[in-house]
């Protein structure tokens, strides 16, 4: 955030879960630097049946201002009477009072873009505007760098990837993954073991699923995508057990497929 030019905070207005509030962490973050420029991207607006509901979203999401004026969105503010609109001038971004209710939205978006990705049309429009702010400087890697991440992380991210494709709700946040094995066979492939840490045993079995179905699908779609990535032959293996305690019997069937 220290070294940020500008801030995006991109919502996804389909989640009807998380929608309605930005996050704690991001407030603070907000606040603890609000000197760097923001702005607020609504995307998946295409899932959205009843445009009002948008209009309602936005109005909680700025606390009804944007680049320092109001909204004049009258019937978005009809499922909070009473509750009036701040204005930059009348709250300090650097405090918010115990006393009242807890701040939701951030009143200091300089600009908001409601889009569909799908759309290259919106994303185009988006673009344009971050080239426009966007500031010269020196290269932070060279040119034939394709990422600062580790082979390690590379593995884990996609790992993360799939659990949140795979798994409902909260629960792929509230996986731990720790990586047992990382070492080259015999035939020169890529041996790999990681461990799936879970707090609940109903999450063993789902994440596990019937007869070791998901843990297996997301085994391949990772294996698939590693020898994509690293040129070579993968031998994966994924594992999943409760955080606390010994390996859960159901784990012992949780092993993923080579490649």
């Amino acid at each position: 955030m220290e070294s940020a030019d500008l801030v995006i905070v991109l919502v996804d207005v389909s989640d009807k879960w998380t929608r309605n509030q930005l996050s704690p962490k991001v407030l603070q973050c907000l606040t603890q630097f609000s000197q760097v420029p923001s702005i607020l991207v609504m995307n998946k607006v295409d899932c959205l049946k009843k445009k009002s509901v948008l209009l309602e979203l936005t109005a909680a999401l700025t606390e009804g201002v944007v680049n320092g004026k109001k909204l004049k969105i009258r019937q978005a503010f009809g499922s909070r009477p009473g509750t009036g609109c701040p204005s930059p001038a009348a709250q300090d971004p650097n405090t918010q009072s115990g006393r009242g209710p807890r701040r939701t939205g951030w009143p200091h978006f300089q600009e908001i873009f409601m889009l569909s990705a799908l759309s290259q049309e919106d994303v185009k429009v988006l673009k344009q505007y971050l080239l426009a702010r966007a500031r010269p400087g020196p290269w932070e890697f060279h040119s034939e760098v394709l990422t600062s991440q580790t082979p390690e992380e590379i593995c884990s991210n996609i790992i993360r990837e799939k659990l949140l494709e795979h798994l409902p709700l909260e629960m792929p946040y509230n996986v731990q993954q720790k990586t047992i094995v990382w070492e080259e066979g015999p035939s020169g492939q890529l041996v790999i073991v990681q461990r799936l840490l879970v707090h609940k045993e109903s999450h063993v079995r789902i994440l596990i699923g019937p007869k070791g179905s998901l843990i297996s699908r997301i085994a391949d779609e990772v294996g698939r995508d590693l020898m994509n990535i690293f040129l070579c032959d993968v031998q994966l293996r994924l594992s999943v057990k409760l955080s606390d305690g010994p390996p859960s019997a159901l784990a012992a069937h949780a092993s993923g497929r080579s490649y």
